[in-house]
């Protein structure tokens, strides 16, 4: 018997909480529903506990730590080697503290009876529900090394598109970074000489001049109210995307976007395409892979319009159908691919496909970005300087002009 914590709602709408010992989930799920409670969540306390410790004194678990244990998890399987045997190995072998404090409750799981994708479930942290579905159908099928390893290539894709991002972003980053840097070193430290100098010589100042001489002021008096400002600016935003119709609609925003728009999308398509198509591939069946797969994409629109195409497929239509009616971002090539993957018997395959189209599609698009992106900042850096070059010797000039003429 194991002790559960759970959170249910009882009959009078109110949610309670406590503690439960049970042989497993399901059955303090049925021992919760004889006390007349909805479940809410029901979690082992061991789980918890280790939980707790991984979030606050362990260390974090990255992409790159469980694809390696999933590699070595298929390769050991495949060498004959019993699933607990396994990863007790693993759980000896490994360097991540938080990771060997899971594997080891993964081991005392395993041990009480319970399957791998049962214990590895109560560890979201590590696993995500993606991850324990494949390794469901991967126990069910009889295939549990295919499933792995086709986990751990998925995974490794991922890896490699949010890298690649991150590589292409870097430096329109660091440019704006640098020229904010520029910007309030300017404003605190070189424009207030001037102004004391362009004051003293009682000569009328440009409009470009003024206001960088106004800008400047307001950044050495009134720093504060700035950043108060900024940080109230940040908290309201950050509250506001709380709220689900503006989370949505700036969700939906993303797809729009006139430069980045269109590989936002791409990269989604992609994202979706590859976790769906492993899932139908090791045997996960459509309706259930559409509601697991939608959560590798971050994005409230992407979801709702994904949950649309699976409740009109729950009202007896086809899955071609659901996509072309209701997932209006999704481009016309992908649900004709999609429609001819499911008359034919293999949809896995033609979002194969699709991914494989649009992967060399967002490589060759992020590999160009910065070339796409560089024009713009250039034009931005050269408006910056001219301004400030026109601030700064606009009136040096009309200095030079009024002592000239007398």
């Amino acid at each position: 018997m194991r002790k559960y914590t759970y959170r249910a709602r009882n009959l009078a709408g109110r949610i309670v909480a406590g503690e439960i010992r049970a042989k497993d989930k399901d059955a303090a799920f049925e021992q919760l529903a004889q006390d007349k409670l909805v479940p809410i969540e029901i979690v082992p306390v061991a789980a918890r506990e280790e939980d707790f410790v991984a979030r606050w004194f362990g260390e974090r678990i990255r992409d790159e730590n469980i694809i390696l244990l999933t590699r070595q998890l298929s390769a050991m399987l495949k060498a004959g080697i019993p699933i607990l045997q396994t990863i007790e190995i693993l759980r000896d072998q490994t360097e991540n503290k938080t990771l060997k404090y899971i594997l080891a409750g993964i081991a005392r799981n395993i041990s009480a009876g319970s399957r791998l994708s049962e214990a590895m479930a109560e560890y979201p942290q590590a696993f995500s529900p993606q991850y324990v579905s494949i390794v469901v159908t991967g126990e069910s099928g009889g295939d549990l090394v295919q499933a792995l390893s086709s986990i751990a290539h998925w995974m490794e894709r991922e890896m490699e598109i949010r890298s690649s991002v991150k590589a292409a972003l870097r430096y329109p980053l660091m440019v704006c970074v640098a020229l904010v840097a520029a910007a309030v070193i300017m404003l605190t430290f070189v424009i207030p000489k001037f102004a004391a100098f362009f004051a003293s010589s009682n000569v009328s100042l440009p409009l470009p001049t003024r206001i960088l001489m106004g800008t400047s002021e307001v950044l050495q008096n009134h720093w504060p109210l700035l950043l108060s400002a900024l940080i109230a600016l940040g908290l309201g935003w950050f509250l506001l995307l709380r709220r689900k119709p503006v989370r949505l609609q700036y969700d939906r925003m993303k797809f729009r976007l006139r430069l980045l728009g269109p590989v936002y999308t791409k990269i989604a398509v992609a994202r979706f395409g590859r976790i769906l198509a492993m899932l139908i591939h090791n045997g996960v069946p459509v309706l259930r892979a559409l509601e697991i797969a939608p959560t590798v994409v971050a994005n409230t629109f992407f979801q709702e319009q994904l949950q649309k195409v699976r409740q009109f497929i729950l009202d007896g239509n086809t899955v071609a159908d659901g996509f072309l009616n209701e997932m209006t971002i999704f481009p016309p090539m992908v649900t004709s691919l999609i429609a001819v993957g499911e008359k034919t018997g293999s949809l896995d395959e033609m979002l194969g496909q699709v991914v494989d189209f649009y992967d060399a599609e967002i490589d060759y698009t992020l590999k160009h970005l910065t070339a796409m992106i560089e024009p713009i900042v250039t034009v931005i850096i050269g408006a910056g300087v001219l301004f400030l070059a026109l601030s700064i010797l606009l009136p040096i000039w009309n200095l030079s002009q009024a002592l000239t003429s007398q």
